[in-house]
């Protein structure tokens, strides 16, 4: 019984780490597309601005 619930709880606590990094994964992902897009903008505006000056 003791060794039914000790694999249960192990098992219990792998699923929720697996679970946060693969959760982690993906914000960071969403993070470094959403970092990219704000990049690109700024440098459209930058550009914009260079143009306008000449």
């Amino acid at each position: 019984m003791n060794t039914a619930l000790v694999i249960i709880v192990l098992s219990m606590l792998i699923f929720l780490v697996v679970f946060y990094l693969k959760r982690t994964k993906e914000k960071r992902k969403a993070w470094e597309a959403e970092r990219e897009k704000i990049k690109e903008y700024g440098e459209k505006i930058n550009e914009e601005t260079r143009n306008k000056n000449k």
